[in-house]
């Protein structure tokens, strides 16, 4: 049998993405990371930083639009954008979605993130957008996040296979939404356990995302609305995202868009996210 210790390596930075309902909560010594939504952060009349004075141990600019799945890399315009918010906020990090929002860099917006189809040629555009999103951030890492979609493109590899070889690929890091992997393994029946297994040993570096959806019985598909609690499904693969990630995880951040709870529900939130990570157990 294997001996088991409780870890002495460093708890990830939790927190909350940034929201007008959980500015109150945010000195709660449970917290110390935050995530700024960069569409919500770029406001030419704002003077005062995203993240106020809040102190935080890591901070992170959420991207909507870099569409790194598309056809072409975002433009510079955007980057810099980016870039101004994470420097006035101190963010040691950057992220986006695997997806696409476009058809091209001055086409139409979907509206929506789609998946890209899990080809070879995709992943290849995805590889070469990724390398030049990072190579303008520089230090600034760049993680990429595993979206919940409702549809997939025909494909000649698993979903799993595809993000381990972007990560290793380019070694950024990954957004790993637990989620939106749970969503996705109701909708089209796979193991997100498995598919965590397979990924994480291919990630550098690691944050995550946790939030709570809702069965839809009309659609037969269950939605990462951010609306609802964490469910439980969520929390158990959770916990076993910290152990497959022991000593990559740097940060997890909670998302609630929706249905706001009160001030005891934030807080007792982010104390379970933090009590799980505390509690990982690695082998001796």
């Amino acid at each position: 049998m294997t001996n088991l210790h409780h870890s002495t390596l460093k708890t990830p930075a939790i927190g909350y993405a940034i929201r007008e309902q959980n500015r109150p909560i945010l000195d709660d010594l449970n917290i110390n990371a935050a995530e700024i939504t960069f569409e919500r952060a770029d406001d030419p009349l704002r003077i005062d930083k995203f993240i106020r004075d809040n102190d935080f141990d890591h901070v992170s600019v959420h991207a909507l639009k870099l569409s790194p799945a598309g056809a072409q890399p975002p433009a510079r315009k955007y980057l810099e954008a980016i870039r101004d918010v994470a420097i006035e906020n101190g963010a040691q990090s950057v992220s986006d979605h695997l997806g696409f929002t476009r058809d091209s860099d001055k086409g139409a917006e979907l509206g929506h993130f789609a998946p890209p189809p899990w080809t070879q040629q995709a992943l290849d555009a995805t590889c070469h957008n990724v390398d030049h999103i990072q190579k303008f951030f520089g230090d600034t890492r760049f993680y990429i996040e595993t979206i919940a979609y409702l549809f997939e493109f025909e494909g000649t590899m698993r979903e799993a296979d595809f993000v381990a070889s972007l990560l290793k690929r380019t070694g950024c890091g990954w957004l790993l939404d637990v989620t939106n992997v749970y969503a996705n393994s109701v909708n089209f029946g796979f193991d997100p356990y498995e598919f965590i297994a397979t990924v994480m040993p291919h990630a550098a570096s690691v944050q995550m995302h946790l939030a709570g959806g809702f069965y839809d019985e009309k659609s037969e598909m269950y939605i990462d609305s951010h609306s609802e609690p964490i469910p439980d499904p969520v929390w158990d693969l959770y916990r076993f995202s910290l152990w497959q990630g022991i000593g990559k995880v740097e940060a997890v951040f909670i998302e609630r868009d929706q249905n706001f709870p009160d001030e005891s529900g934030w807080r007792s939130e982010v104390r379970r996210v933090r009590e799980i990570a505390e509690q990982v157990e690695v082998p001796a």
